[in-house]
């Protein structure tokens, strides 16, 4: 008996497992899948990540450091999956969203992104492109990489080159009328994460070894890249994500994320971070829920098998032992006769 109920305590705790095997292993598989659809992967990670308290807490957290434009992005994120906003907390994103609020807020900001370059929403990268396209932001940023030069002290390649770059778009924008903008504005916004420390290390050393090696063209998909991001996404998100970019693939992928998800991408990415754009781990995770998967059904198969072995035990043994009583008997026939 104590066979049986073990065979049968196996089956019953594999087949408990598999209810947590195989949606997993199915749910690593999806992203895989998803290859380089990271409007496709986002989605696939934020039906797990994203609740209506987590909503609810990422934009109390937003208006607690004055960010009206992380609350609004999460309150549009929210509507687009269905997730319910409390109306009192939908209002105070109103509130920090205002004109009048939002107009404030940007006359510094693209006073500041003007003189200083530095970007961090869409009126600061307006007051650098600005500087930009008047040569000015250009010419600040060489004169002060040469002024490093000069004191000995290390200069910035990125900047450097960028800037360079950025006098020769600006001289092409006014020759065609203006054409190439998603490009200066993806330089300025390039030079503006360099400067806010948003820029990855390895982005920033195959910008140079590009520029240097006079791979233009793969330079040029970049910042183009990074220009279009800016556009449907806004600043702050396309900040955000060059954290987790380290080629031209990765900002090709950041440019489509924001061309599929707009607003929503500043949250996406404040969610899911560099898992909104690459999907490393879930290889990881694929190969692991293989291995538990066939290890599971392996499981089933030998607990099934062992658990039918042991209530078919003592039927044969009844069978052989009526069997052998029979031939016993047949023996003593013979030997009387």
């Amino acid at each position: 008996m104590y066979r049986i109920l073990a065979a049968a305590g196996f089956l019953l705790a594999f087949a408990g497992a598999a209810h947590w095997v195989v949606p997993a292993g199915r749910y690593a598989y999806e992203l895989v899948a998803a290859g380089d659809d990271a409007a496709r992967i986002a989605d696939l990670q934020l039906d797990r990540e994203l609740s209506a308290p987590r909503v609810a807490q990422e934009i109390e957290d937003a208006l607690a450091n004055d960010d009206g434009e992380l609350a609004a992005s999460f309150v549009e994120l929210a509507d687009a999956r269905g997730i319910a906003v409390d109306t009192s907390l939908r209002l105070r994103v109103a509130a920090a969203n205002s004109t009048a609020v939002v107009a404030a807020r940007r006359a510094g900001a693209f006073g500041e992104g003007f003189v200083t370059g530095t970007a961090d929403d869409m009126a600061g990268l307006a007051g650098a492109a600005a500087g930009d396209l008047t040569v000015w932001g250009d010419l600040r940023d060489a004169g002060r990489e040469a002024l490093h030069w000069a004191r000995g002290e290390p200069v910035d390649d990125v900047m450097l080159g960028l800037a360079g770059a950025g006098i020769v778009a600006t001289g092409a924008t006014y020759a065609v009328f203006g054409a190439p903008l998603t490009l200066r504005a993806g330089l300025s916004l390039l030079k503006g994460a360099r400067r806010a420390g948003a820029l990855s290390a390895r982005l920033a050393g195959n910008l140079v070894t590009a520029l240097r090696g006079g791979r233009r063209a793969e330079a040029a998909l970049v910042v183009a890249d990074v220009g279009r991001t800016a556009a449907k996404a806004g600043t702050r998100a396309t900040l955000a994500g060059l954290r987790h970019v380290d080629d031209a693939a990765g900002a090709a992928r950041l440019a489509r994320l924001s061309g599929a998800k707009g607003g929503k991408t500043l949250a996406i990415l404040k969610t899911l971070g560099r898992g909104a754009l690459f999907v490393t781990e879930a290889m990881w995770k694929l190969a692991f829920w293989i291995i538990a998967l066939a290890v599971n059904a392996f499981g089933l198969v030998s607990s099934f098998n062992a658990l039918v072995v042991a209530m078919v035990r003592p039927l044969w043994r009844r069978r052989r032992t009526g069997a052998t009583h029979a031939l016993a008997a047949l023996g003593r026939g013979m030997l009387a006769v």
